[in-house]
């Protein structure tokens, strides 16, 4: 598990796997590049995933709190990344990074996993009404807003984390999610934004990257309006539901996530 620096940032990374494709795994917010193994254990006789740690989370440094936190995440990413090409994985908000790397530079990836991507903007392009109905983001941001950032993380976790009661997580792990929480509010930006134009230019109906769309069966029906809209878009795309899963497909289901990515990856 080494360190190193990239995009300007010390970033802690771990390689999981011994298969043949390199892959770059990036993981959602409130977690570690570690939330990767279930996932890795089905499928690194595939691939050598190479995780690193998102600014502010495990291991890496903190995120300067000025610089765009998804271009900070990019930055990191695209040095990881090598010559290329590999294959690009990420989870929620990393699924967001990954998503616009491949869009930048499409030559340097094989292909395009996405799991449960929290790119807000499609919803508000195709279907703002459902935004306005919705609402359950509302008293969440009304506790950051207010600082008080242990109701923050309790909202937050129920609605995207992984199935667990939170009465019943460990000091540690509440903590740890509570001191976390105002980098929600950091990756809003480009949740809810639309960086490097791939909306407003049309640049997603251009990506010529292999791409797979998973999503959990259970999750918030965002998900469902965002896959669509990122289904009806790429050109070259695959589509996989989950049963039983939720936001955190990759960490409570990770064999069944990894037989859909394992289908995937043999037929690029």
């Amino acid at each position: 598990m080494p360190d190193g620096l990239f995009g300007g940032v010390e970033t802690h990374w771990r390689e999981m796997g011994q298969g043949p494709r390199p892959v770059l795994a990036v993981h959602c917010s409130l977690a570690h590049g570690g939330a990767w193994e279930g996932l890795a254990g089905e499928v690194g006789d595939l691939a050598t995933i190479r995780a690193f740690d998102l600014p502010g989370h495990g291991g890496s440094a903190e995120w300067d709190g000025v610089t765009p936190y998804q271009d900070v995440a990019c930055s990191m990413a695209r040095d990881l990344m090598g010559e290329g090409p590999v294959h690009l994985l990420g989870h929620s908000f990393g699924a967001t990074v990954a998503l616009r790397l491949a869009v930048e530079a499409p030559e340097r990836v094989a292909s395009l996993t996405l799991i449960e991507t929290v790119f807000f903007s499609i919803v508000r392009a195709d279907a703002p009404e459902t935004l306005e109905a919705d609402g359950t983001d509302r008293p969440f941001m009304a506790a950051l807003d207010a600082g008080d950032h242990e109701t923050a993380a309790r909202l937050f976790h129920a609605e995207w984390g992984d199935g667990r009661v939170w009465d019943e997580m460990t000091d540690r792990q509440r903590a740890g999610l509570t001191r976390r929480i105002p980098l929600i509010g950091a990756v809003q930006r480009s949740n809810n934004g639309d960086p490097d134009g791939m909306l407003a230019e049309r640049k997603l109906e251009r990506l010529p990257v292999p791409t797979l769309l998973i999503e959990g069966a259970e999750s918030p029906p965002h998900m469902a309006v965002i896959h669509d809209g990122l289904e009806r878009r790429i050109p070259d795309t695959t589509r996989a539901v989950i049963p039983g899963a939720a936001h955190m497909a990759p960490i409570t289901h990770p064999a069944d996530v990894g037989a859909v990515v394992r289908r995937f990856w043999e037929g690029v």
